[in-house]
């Protein structure tokens, strides 16, 4: 179900071009990426009704400007596999003011060029485009994102970026072949499935750094496309030789093991890889995860990051309430700035129990909202994972910290996490209760809401067992989405 998802261009001459349009705010873009969210349909969205949208087009030595200008999405890229050289973009609709401007990376440069705005052309003739930069400015910056993604030599389509960041290769000497941008309302997230190729949330752009990847790892790098879905079951064949290969293959940064015992068969999908990328958050009862992983050793589930502080609320988090905030490497911080610092691409985030107390499960939920909103604004593709609040036990002040009160506060968190993209929801809860629904005797360190070993062990095979299910899901469906695009006609979208 982020480390790109790399997708050969051998997929696109399969892919059927599917235009995005402009969205307003009311109608959220939502990247369907990992696990069992179905896709959005586009068709079933409303357009936008305030005539903005973003128009581009490509040059190149050959041809010159010879694929006019696109919208909506729509791929634009250099005929007979001619270099990229130039790129202009503009907007249109007139609702807003401001602009956008954008800055490329050219063959045998090392610095990016100066920005250039408003439909001039950026480039130069003669040299390949690499890489590229695209932000809007003014009043419609305030009202949307742009978003964009390049088909690179060698390395296939990139993951989107967003607002600024960069997508291309940079250091590599990799020509850029296609180009798609479009128009998403402001923090709606990015585009999801787009002609066929699904892309995930995470930065944009290759480096040197990349390249020193081993040779296993580059095989499978954005393999999606090379997935195939064969008498219900996943296989990897080679983009190059077409031979079936097997044991670990790293895909999108993330490992899949194709079980050489079983014909090359895709059976597991490596933890370590997630959870060495992940943080956990939350007040004194995730606390408990710090001795828990310590007991299992340095390499337990590749050293998650927990981050977690006793007596800490969504109040003293917004407050930075001194004594009371998360801590990263000696400092406190909010959660939104923790997450940024540690660079972390999954946030697991179980809070509510010390939130609930005096107050109603509706009010913490608003809150919840608004804490993982703000973490996402602060760090763009970040995964936020809900753990469900963990139940209570015993009698002490119930009214003021019941179970009721917690179930509603998780039924309201569940029902918001199937709402948004890039947040889900995970149940750990129900298998810390008995069967009066408080928290199992077995389980409670304290006999009211903290839990011990056991308990713990609980909620991390709880957590292991979704991510490792969700991203095998995921897997499948690529697969299964790869082998129906290498069956279907070619189709072309050109711009009214």
């Amino acid at each position: 179900m982020k480390k790109n998802i790399l997708i050969p261009a051998a997929t696109i001459a399969a892919a059927m071009i599917i235009s995005l349009t402009v969205m307003p705010v009311r109608n959220r873009v939502l990247a369907d990426t990992i696990g069992d969210k179905a896709s959005i349909k586009l068709e079933d969205r409303d357009a936008s009704d305030d005539g903005m949208g973003v128009w581009y087009q490509i040059g190149d030595k050959v041809f010159g400007n010879k694929n006019g200008w696109k919208s909506k999405g729509i791929m634009t890229s250099a005929d007979d596999n001619k270099k990229i050289e130039t790129i202009s973009v503009k907007l249109s609709g007139t609702q807003f003011s401001g602009g956008i401007k954008y800055s490329v990376l050219i063959q045998s440069k090392s610095k990016w060029s100066k920005w250039i705005e408003n439909g001039k052309q950026a480039g130069t003739k003669g040299k390949r485009l690499e890489a590229v930069k695209i932000e809007l400015t003014g009043d419609v910056a305030q009202h949307y994102d742009v978003c964009y993604r390049t088909l690179a030599d060698s390395y296939g389509w990139f993951n989107w970026a967003k607002n600024g960041e960069v997508s291309g290769t940079v250091g590599l000497s990799k020509k850029v072949k296609a180009i798609q941008i479009v128009l998403v309302a402001k923090d709606s997230g990015l585009p999801g499935d787009v002609s066929g190729i699904v892309s995930e949330q995470e930065k944009s752009s290759a480096t040197k750094e990349d390249s020193s990847a081993t040779e296993k790892d580059k095989s499978g790098a954005g393999a999606f496309s090379s997935l195939k879905y064969e008498n219900n079951a996943v296989y990897y064949y080679d983009a190059k030789t077409g031979a079936k290969k097997t044991g670990w293959i790293k895909i999108n940064g993330q490992s899949y093991f194709f079980d050489p015992a079983k014909s090359g068969k895709l059976t597991d999908f490596k933890v370590e890889d997630f959870f060495s990328k992940s943080v956990f958050i939350g007040n004194s009862t995730s606390e408990g995860l710090t001795s828990y992983f310590k007991s299992k050793g340095k390499k337990y589930l590749g050293g998650p990051l927990v981050a977690a502080k006793v007596s800490y609320t969504f109040n003293s988090d917004k407050a930075k309430l001194n004594g009371y905030m998360l801590k990263y490497k000696g400092n406190q911080l909010q959660a939104k700035a923790l997450v940024k610092k540690a660079g972390s691409k999954y946030a697991l985030i179980m809070m509510g129990t010390n939130d609930l107390v005096g107050t109603s499960a509706s009010s913490v939920a608003k809150k919840y909202k608004s804490y993982i909103e703000g973490i996402q604004k602060e760090n763009p593709g970040v995964v936020i994972y809900i753990q469900s609040t963990t139940p209570r036990r015993g009698s002490k002040n119930v009214k003021n910290l019941s179970n009721k009160k917690i179930d509603e506060l998780n039924k309201l968190m569940k029902s918001y996490a199937d709402s948004k993209s890039n947040v889900y929801y995970i149940d750990i809860s129900t298998p810390l209760k008995d069967n009066d629904g408080n928290m199992k005797k077995s389980y409670c360190s304290d006999g009211y809401v903290h839990l011990n070993m056991k308990g713990y062990k609980v909620w991390v095979n709880t957590v292991v067992d979704y991510v490792r299910k969700q991203y095998l899901n995921h897997a499948i469906n690529e697969a299964k989405k790869a082998t129906e695009a290498s069956k279907a006609p070619v189709e072309t979208t050109e711009a009214q």
